[in-house]
């Protein structure tokens, strides 16, 4: 108490209670007077049509002069939550508006007088049908799986697919949807990404949900041979039938260690085309092979096999 100056310490509790009921007899005074104060409140829609939907940009705050005593002043300020209404109950196309006092509302019984809405002086309302539909989605990712490793299948996205809602003249031609970018390298291990979408530059447009999960499953890269892949011929003359020795191929696979466990030899499709096959050269028919994706052929034994023709 040594900071306090001696003529405030003497006789402080009645000084104190003085003071206190000067500020409070100020108080009333004060909010008992009428004063004119300029508040900014928001704008909000009512009555829009079902099907339609508005496609222009229009203001979201409103500068209004209120007019009331200081205490209802504050009241309105902090508890009565005023606004400026737009209407559009009748509104097919387009209006423009012209803010006016009794556009106002506020509630809570105040005692308080609209002077004029000071801005905006006019408020444009274009109208359009709404469409609501799906879109699919674009990742925009980057990614390269570390040395020994491999990516299993593409990419999951989770939705797959997007609700689109907004004026139909401007969304009508979107195609997807797409993410933010991202680039990853040396991936190693499962991992799975929450990207936000971007949303279209139209007024009016929503997108549900605004984001989605991306999984990127990896694997470490392994080899196997699949043994005894059976030969089939194709593009045989009419009237013949075309064997080919030998009537099997060894595959030799790299791949997920996932993916090439699970491959047996109906997996692979081992292909000789008949045109293909010169006798004069002794070298045979050169093998063709069809493997499920993400799955590399990397020998396959014999390369070249010899065709046996014959009539029916």
């Amino acid at each position: 108490m040594k900071f306090i100056p001696r003529w405030l310490r003497d006789n402080f509790r009645i000084k104190a209670g003085l003071f206190i009921l000067a500020t409070l007899l100020w108080f009333l005074v004060v909010t008992q007077r009428n004063y004119e104060h300029l508040l900014t409140i928001p704008i909000q829609i009512a009555g829009l049509r079902p099907g339609k939907v508005i496609v222009n940009e229009i203001p979201t705050e409103a500068e209004v002069t209120f007019r009331a005593q200081g205490k209802e002043l504050v009241r309105l300020r902090f508890f009565s939550e005023p606004f400026l209404n737009l209407d559009l109950t009748t509104i097919k196309h387009f209006y423009t508006f012209r803010p006016r006092p009794e556009m106002v509302i506020f509630t809570g019984g105040l005692d308080a007088e609209v002077i004029d809405v000071f801005s905006p002086d006019s408020i444009e309302v274009v109208l359009g049908d709404r469409l609501e539909f799906k879109l699919p989605i674009s990742p925009r990712i980057t990614a390269e799986p570390a040395d020994g490793y491999t990516f299993l299948g593409d990419f999951e996205i989770k939705p797959s697919s997007v609700q689109v809602i907004g004026p139909r003249s401007k969304i009508v031609r979107l195609e997807s949807i797409m993410t933010d970018s991202v680039s990853m390298r040396k991936v190693k291990r499962k991992t799975e990404l929450q990207l936000n979408l971007v949303i279209p530059d139209i007024y009016g447009i929503e997108v549900i949900p605004p984001q989605v999960k991306v999984l990127i499953r990896v694997e470490r890269l392994g080899e196997r041979t699949i043994k005894r892949v059976p030969l089939k011929v194709t593009n045989v003359r009419r009237g013949y039938e075309v064997i080919t020795d030998p009537v099997f191929v060894d595959v030799r696979v790299s791949g997920g260690i996932s993916v090439i466990a699970d491959l047996t030899p109906d997996s692979i499709g081992a292909l000789v085309n008949s045109r293909e096959y010169d006798v004069r050269q002794g070298e045979g028919a050169p093998v063709h092979l069809k493997v499920p994706e993400r799955v590399e052929v990397k020998a396959v034994f014999p390369k070249n096999v010899r065709l046996i023709v014959r009539r029916k």
